[in-house]
């Protein structure tokens, strides 16, 4: 019995062994960056970001967990094999895990750029991002603190800051194919930038700051077609995932005496969004919303149910008003990132056929009508405010 154990533990090493020697012999790229061309007219800059083997040796302590790799070529197939030229390994992809596109590049237009991800031996579940005033190339140079490299900070925060407050969410590259090639819904993907610009070229001197450049969630990239023709920001990047529930959980600060707040945060949002014909399109969004309040800054019964209903009938005016306004953005782009053309061609497809090729116009001057349902159940472990002295 105990040479029947040795044997598959020598077997268990050699196999780690062989491993091992593999991880030597080839470049895993987990992060792809492309922007605009610096030195050429037309193509595109890649950044590859690639594993580092030696960070994870014994010896490995001074050295960083990935290496970025930047080239320029006329097309992005061209631009992997050239990057032959500087990666001194075998470059593979099956371990990518993000896509940044600058935002100078997702202005001009991305166009076919992700077909070379369908076409390819990557999976096509990673996310994709629009790196915001700034390039790719800047966004996955920063070494942070926390993480042990650019491509794991991103997608960290962006989860976190889904389940926290719901201004990004990770939309992976099937979908984001899906939506530019579909149709009745424009693109909608997150931005990510970095705090403040680096002190220092010498990228760990980051490390060495109280208050290090980072990278973080900036809002969500309205696309019109393949363009990106503006952004969401703070609260109404918040509530256009609300609208296309794709919200976890937020919070909801309403107003009452003296500039105070009162904080009421979701627990639950199921959002449905329909375009009717009145005869004209009409924008509808019906919403339920459950919610806590978990803060008050000023002295109100909550214990009361009759201020409990007030409470409610407050949240939801304030939520109809955010949902409105948020749309009443989007109008003004002609840019439907939400799905009501999506959802008038499966109810309506005859009049879809119709009017498909002026949806834009229809869209960005369709009346807007939510019906917000708020329920709070919650106030925490007290009732009402402790009163001052």
């Amino acid at each position: 019995m105990r040479k029947a154990i040795s044997v598959l533990l020598i077997i268990g090493l050699l196999s780690g062994c062989s491993n091992y020697r593999e991880l030597n012999e080839v470049g895993l790229i987990i992060a792809i960056g492309i922007d605009l061309p610096k030195e050429r007219e037309s193509g595109y800059r890649v950044t590859y970001q690639v594993i580092n083997p030696s960070y994870f040796s014994q010896n490995g302590s001074g050295s960083l967990p990935v290496i970025n790799y930047t080239v320029e070529a006329e097309t992005f197939i061209e631009a992997y094999r050239m990057a032959s030229v500087i990666i001194p390994r075998e470059n593979r992809v099956t371990h990518l895990s993000l896509i940044i596109i600058g935002e100078a590049l997702a202005r001009a237009g991305m166009g076919l750029i992700f077909d070379v991800f369908e076409r390819g031996e990557s999976r096509s579940t990673f996310p994709v991002f629009i790196a915001r005033d700034s390039t790719a190339e800047e966004v996955l140079g920063v070494v942070e603190p926390l993480e042990s490299n650019p491509t794991k900070s991103i997608i960290s925060t962006s989860e976190n800051n889904q389940k926290m407050y719901a201004i990004s969410e990770a939309i992976p590259i099937y979908r984001a194919i899906s939506l530019l090639s579909g149709e009745g819904q424009n693109l909608m993907l997150s931005g990510v930038k970095l705090s403040q610009p680096l002190k220092s070229e010498n990228q760990t001197a980051n490390l060495q700051n109280i208050k290090p450049s980072v990278v973080e969630v900036s809002g969500l990239a309205m696309f019109k077609k393949d363009q990106l023709a503006g952004w969401f920001d703070g609260k109404f990047a918040r509530t256009a995932h609300l609208i296309t529930s794709a919200v976890e959980s937020t919070s909801f600060p309403l107003a009452c005496k003296g500039n105070k707040n009162i904080t009421i945060t979701t627990q639950g949002i199921k959002s449905d969004i329909k375009t009717e014909l009145k005869p004209e399109p009409a924008l509808i969004v019906n919403a339920k919303i459950r919610g806590n309040v978990t803060e008050l800054e000023c002295y109100l019964e909550i214990s009361n149910n009759e201020e409990m209903i007030k409470l409610e009938k407050k949240f939801e005016k304030e939520a109809e008003n955010q949902i409105r306004e948020t749309i009443t953005k989007a109008q003004e782009l002609e840019a439907d990132v939400f799905g009501f053309g999506k959802e008038l061609s499966k109810d309506d497809p005859e009049y879809w056929k119709r009017h498909e090729k002026e949806w834009n116009t229809l869209f960005s001057n369709a009346e807007i009508d939510v019906n917000v349902e708020a329920n709070i159940s919650n106030s925490g472990m007290l009732t009402d405010p402790f009163k001052l002295q």
